[in-house]
Parts: C-alpha cells; structure tokens; sequence
C-alpha cells in the first residue's frame, strides 16, 4: 500500500466491492473463540500467525494467506517479530462472490479455513490491488475493481476452493450479522424477535436450542468490533466504546479483558500477559 493509505488507519469500504484493512499489534496475543461473520482472505506481512480449529493448527508465516469462512469458530494467536505484527485483510462483497462461485461450479465451498503457502509474489500483488482498489477507489473504474476482485478470488480457486455467497442460514448468524452492522445499537431480544418475526420467548427458545443467548452473542459482537477497531485504527480506547454500544470506556475496558483476557490498551503495546496454543 502506497504511503496516502497507510497514513489513515481504518476499515475501508467500496460499493458492491468489499472491505479491507491492516491489522498492527506490538504484543503477542491470543484470542480464544474467535468467530468470523464473513468470509475474509488474510495476508500476513510480518510476525507469525497460529490458527487452532478442530485440534488442528494452521502456522502462518509472512507472504503467507489464509481464507476463512463465516461461521468459523477457532483459537487466533498473533506473534510479534522484534515487537511488530502487521497482516492485511480483505472481504469480498456478495456481488462477486455469487460470479465467481457461478465461473467455478465444480469447486468445493469453503467450510472452515484454507491455508494460501508458496503461492508467490503474483498472489501478493493481486492481494494489493485489491486493497488499492478498495482503498482508492476514484482512481480505478467499477468494472477494473471487480476485475481485480475476481482475478484475487481466483488463486483461491485454483486451491480447489471458492467462498460460497453469505447466507444467514442459522438464527444464531442473523443476529450476529444483524448486531454487526450496527454494534453501537442498544439492541433488545424484543427489537430482534420482532424484525425476525417471532415472539421474544420463541426468539430466546431458538438461540438456546443452539446453546447460545441473546446476551452472549451481543457481548461477543461487540467485543469482536472493538478488537478490530483496536488492530486496525488508532482511535481513542474511549471513541471505540462508544462506537460498540459503551458509554463508559472502564466499563468497556472490564467486559473486553472478561472476553479476551487482555485488556483493550494490551493489542497496542502495553505489557500484556500472554497465554500460548497447546
């Protein structure tokens, strides 16, 4: 990325196109459970990245990729190099997920993740363009963006692999899904029920039917944006509370080290008590 982008640290978004950002931390930390609401290609660019799913572990080295899927439920560890961790990631709109998934009718939808080695430097500039694409959006027209989009997803393919379109097949991701766009919201279990259609005690009855509450998947929600904001943004501790529904940044700062176990200050460099993937 050219110096302008790097510069602005943040989420960006373009149109029918998706979203992309880098993620930077000065301390290793791992993050339990972690669940991801969409599907996302992540390039790591420095430090080393451990992924623990179903008893198997995924290790992630720079110029290494991995593709993840919604719904994934996996342990992340984020290991720093001289005091440095930097990776990319990138989210495709549905648009193009649907044409892709169309151009590749034969190819196995991602279920969990897929680890992208020794792909090589092609691969890495691909994976670039997209975030210029994204990033610089009034530079490159609408038809070379979901050009360079496909060409990205297409490494992909040529794993064996391709994203399935985003469904909300389950209640449990149409909340999380729903929560996510807004985490700022002082969302209810009635408001949700009823833009589900469904009574509050059926809304309740379902999400434990599927081990979960109301309440844990909206702290989970939250969380998960804050730490994200925290990796990809240089905002006040203070603004990203509030941005995920907390007026008061201690109260925020208590529920973030509850989920994770370090605390909000720790993923930009403050000292941090580590735990390791066993």
């Amino acid at each position: 990325m050219n110096s302008e982008a790097r510069i602005q640290r943040r989420v960006w978004f373009r149109q029918d196109v998706g979203l992309t950002a880098s993620v930077r931390q000065r301390n290793d930390l791992l993050v339990h459970t972690f669940v991801t609401d969409h599907p996302a290609l992540i390039l790591l660019r420095r430090g080393r990245k451990t992924i623990k799913i179903n008893g198997k572990k995924i290790s992630l080295l720079p110029g290494d990729a991995v593709a993840i899927a919604p719904s994934t439920t996996c342990d992340v560890q984020n290991e720093t190099e001289r005091g440095e961790f930097e990776s990319s990631w990138i989210v495709c709109a549905n648009p193009i997920l649907s044409k892709v998934e169309k151009a590749f009718p034969d190819h196995q939808k991602l279920k969990h993740i897929a680890a992208l080695k020794n792909l090589g430097d092609e691969f890495v500039q691909s994976f670039e363009r997209v975030m210029h694409t994204i990033v610089l959006p009034d530079r490159i027209p609408d038809v070379v963006a979901e050009h360079r989009m496909q060409e990205l997803l297409a490494w992909l393919a040529y794993t064996g692999v391709i994203f399935g379109v985003e469904t909300a097949s389950d209640l449990q991701r149409k909340v999380r899904l729903m929560i996510g766009a807004a985490p700022e919201n002082m969302w209810t279990s009635r408001d949700l029920a009823q833009s589900l259609a469904m009574s509050e005690a059926t809304f309740r009855r379902r999400l434990a039917a599927q081990g979960q509450s109301f309440n844990d998947i909206l702290i989970d929600v939250r969380m998960t944006a804050a730490l994200t904001l925290l990796q990809v943004t240089d905002r006040p501790i203070a603004d990203i509370a509030s941005q995920v529904g907390y007026e008061s940044a201690s109260r925020f700062s208590v529920r973030f080290k509850k989920r994770f176990g370090f605390s909000p200050i720790a993923v930009r460099g403050a000292p941090s008590q580590l735990e390791t993937l066993s």
